[in-house]
Order: C-alpha cells, then structure tokens, then sequence
C-alpha cells in the first residue's frame, strides 16, 4: 500500500498544477499546502528517475533551427548521474575537425522545488552543459556568441505516463521527452546504434522521399538526413509550399520536434504527424495514427531514376545474370587484356563529361595508367511498382567494336535487354543498395549500389 499512497499523492499533485489559482478557495481543494505538494512531487519523481534501475534515453531539443540529440542517462541514489552521447559537438571538444563521437562523463543531478519540481544537472558535465555554453557553436558561419546552442540544463518536470517523462527547458521552453530503457544495456554500444539507424533510415544519396498520407497522396520529403527535413505537396510548389522542421532520429525511430499537419489532396482531410517507429522493411510508421507511411519512391522508379549513378556489383551477382556477368569480364580479358573497373547506369560523371541515362563501362586497358570509356544509351519501362526492364539504344563506336570482338559481352547485354528486372531492397526508406532479379527466376540477380 505504500508505493499506491504515493502515486495516489504524486497525482493529487499534478491534479494541482492544472487547478492552482489565487483564490482562497484553494485551501479547502487541498490539505496540505503549496510548498508541501511540491515537495511530494519532487520526492515522486526522483523515484521514477530511480525505478527499475535509472536509465533513460533523452530527446534533447534546443532551438527550432537545430537538429536534435540523442542522450542516455543512469541517475543513481547517491546523487550521480552518467551521461553518454554520440555526435559532432562532443567530438569537437577535443579536435574541432572531429566528426561525430561517443563520449560518457559523470556528474551530479538533483530535483529542486521551484514553481513546481526541477530536473536539475548541477554540476557541470562537459558532454551535456556544452549545448547551454555561450560560446561560439565551431564550424558555423553565424556568431552564436554569448548565446550557442541556447540549450538548458534545467528542466520543468511536467508529466509522467508509461514509462515516458515529458519535461520543458526551464530557460528556453523545448519541449523534451525522457523515456525509460533497459538498465543492463551498454550505454556506447546503445549510442553506435542510434548513428547506424540514422544511416538507414534516411541516406543523402537518396535524397528525396515521401509522406505516404492515409487517402493516398504523398508529400514530398527533403533533406531528411540532416534531421532538417522540409517537406511540400508532391504536386505543390516547393518555392512558395515548404514546411521545416527540426527533428531527431533515435534508437527505434525519428522524432520532428513539433507537430506537423499535412493536408491529403485525395481525401481532402488534414493528418496531424510527429513521431514514427522504424518497421522491419525499413519504412517509417507514424505511432499518432498508425497509417501514415514514410518511404522513398517505388522501388522500379528508384532504380531507373536518370539523376542518379548506379554501380553494378559483379562480387554479388548469382545465377545467370551473374555467370554472364562474370563471364563478359573474363571476355575483356582474353580479348586485349583490359578489364572491367566498374559499369554504371542513370547519370556517370567524368571529368567534365556527364553520361545522362548510359549504360556506362569504364575498361582498364593492359597498358598501365590507360582507360577507355565506353557506353550505351538506354531507356526504361517501368512495370507496376516493382519492376522495369531496360530498352536498349544505341552503342558508342568503342563499344559497339568490343561487343564484336567479345561474344560474352554480347550476350550479357543482350542479356540486359532481353529481362524484365524486378526490384527488392533491405530497406523502403534509404533503398541504397537494390536487387535486380529476373522475374521469371528471381535466384538469378545482378545488384546495384547508388554511388
């Protein structure tokens, strides 16, 4: 019963903080006094920040322009805190050129009674305090000094439900949400995680993806990876349309750091998102109404989009299409001695020269520090979502010579032209590697990677 008198205690409390007023009716609601309650509240939630071993993972936000951060605490009764971080600022401690980089630091933490209950760091705590310095953020071209990050090291406690704190910067008002995690976990191997997940859930090489809204239209998402993304009406205008937004992407999924309302052109109703859950395929799921989608386009429109540069890999490739592969390199070979150093396709650029929509081979001939430069035009058919083949135009005057001298290269670009591939990746959000497989024989795959 003791541990119910308290929460039965902690909720009569905040039931206060949204009834308090000034009135001297005030002290008929409440037995005990103000500076009692607060008290009580302060007491509650240094048990929570305790309970179940004490470590919590932090969506820290500072200002609206700046992206946020992810941070793991461990509050322990003796009044320490550990504090653990992966990003750029942390590693600029040490090497302004650094990029971004774990670090771990112990310090204090108490729960003042002001208004109403403080998360206070009171003792400096260089991986943390380092966003509520006013100095100069390194690597900027504005001048932050006297000002920084103007982030907070002193939080309002104003909430708790299941397992999730929400908190607001006592100085600068970000809204913060600190969530319960498993004690036993490894706070650097834990952090590793969160920057190999930002990886795949956007990627820069794959720079434009959508909101899939529930009655079927798309907004437009850019800039994802920079946790700044802006985001417009597929057939909207970017110039006059953009909505930004800082966000973060965390262990399990990616956060914007204020609501954003979409409006669905289709259905002609507006959707409220903010916070989305990785799923197995990669995508992203709003948890606010557990339908909204975040993906990169089709994967057949991916694969065949001209801006980008894709690269065969000849080390993957299996069945047919990867014996015919290896065996037009091994073709080149016995020809002149040249070998393959890579085939692209979308948009390959040399020098000053841009091969748009190529088929493009770049030989490396027997005599050393020589190479030669081939290619073949193409168009594409896409079929349905997943699938296209390639429609095959004409050859440059190299290499249609070679594929006369060379019977495999022949065959393999016979091969290309002759198959309908249909696509497949690990990932629906940053599709950065695909597999082309035949349709009719999906173990026989050549696969691609964006460059």
């Amino acid at each position: 019963m003791k541990k119910l008198y308290k929460f039965s205690a902690f909720a009569a409390v905040l039931m206060s903080a949204s009834l308090a007023s000034c009135t001297h009716e005030e002290a008929d609601i409440f037995e005990e006094s103000a500076a009692n309650r607060t008290e009580m509240a302060r007491k509650a939630y240094r048990e929570i920040l305790l309970d179940k071993g004490g470590k919590w993972q932090m969506e820290y936000f500072t200002t609206e322009e700046e992206h946020g951060y992810v941070y793991l605490f461990t509050f322990r009764n003796d009044g320490s805190v550990t504090i653990s971080g992966h990003n750029e600022y942390i590693g600029m401690l040490t090497d302004p050129s650094a990029k971004s980089t774990y670090g771990s630091e112990t310090s204090l933490w108490t729960i003042l009674s002001d208004n109403g209950p403080v998360l206070s760091f009171n003792s400096y705590n260089n991986i943390f305090h380092l966003f509520a310095s006013p100095e100069d953020i390194p690597n900027t071209e504005r001048d932050e000094q006297g000002y920084g990050h103007s982030g907070d090291y002193e939080f309002d406690l104003m909430d708790y439900r299941n397992d999730t704190l929400h908190l607001e910067g006592k100085k600068h008002g970000a809204k913060i949400i600190m969530t319960r995690v498993d004690a036993a976990i490894d706070d650097e191997i834990y952090m590793n995680e969160v920057v190999a997940m930002a990886d795949s859930f956007f990627n820069a090489k794959i720079p434009t993806v959508y909101v899939n809204l529930p009655g079927g239209y798309r907004h437009i998402v850019l800039n994802g990876a920079s946790q700044l993304p802006k985001f417009y009406p597929e057939t909207g205008d970017y110039i006059t349309e953009w909505v930004g937004r800082n966000a973060i992407i965390t262990h399990d999924g990616f956060t914007l750091g204020k609501p954003l309302t979409l409006c669905d052109s289709i259905d002609g109703n507006h959707y409220t998102v903010q916070h989305f859950i990785r799923q197995d395929d990669g995508s992203l799921l709003c948890t606010d109404d557990g339908v909204t989608t975040i993906t990169a386009d089709a994967l057949n429109k991916v694969a065949t989009d001209s801006t980008l540069c894709w690269r065969f890999d000849p080390a993957t490739s299996v069945g047919e299409l990867g014996e015919s592969f290896t065996a037009f390199t091994k073709g080149l070979t016995e020809y002149n001695g040249s070998s393959l150093q890579y085939m692209n396709f979308g948009t390959t650029v040399i020098g000053n020269t841009k091969y748009i929509k190529k088929l493009f081979f770049r030989l490396k001939l027997k005599k050393a520090g020589q190479y030669l430069n081939i290619s073949q035009a193409y168009e594409v058919e896409r079929i349905g979502k997943d699938q296209f083949r390639f429609v095959l135009g004409e050859m440059d005057k190299n290499m249609a010579q070679y594929v006369s001298k060379v019977p495999a290269f022949q065959a393999f670009i016979d091969k290309l032209g002759s198959t309908t591939f249909k696509c497949s990746s690990s990932s629906l959000l940053a599709p950065i590697c695909i597999k082309l497989a035949d349709s009719q024989n999906e173990s026989s795959a050549l696969y691609i990677n964006v460059q």
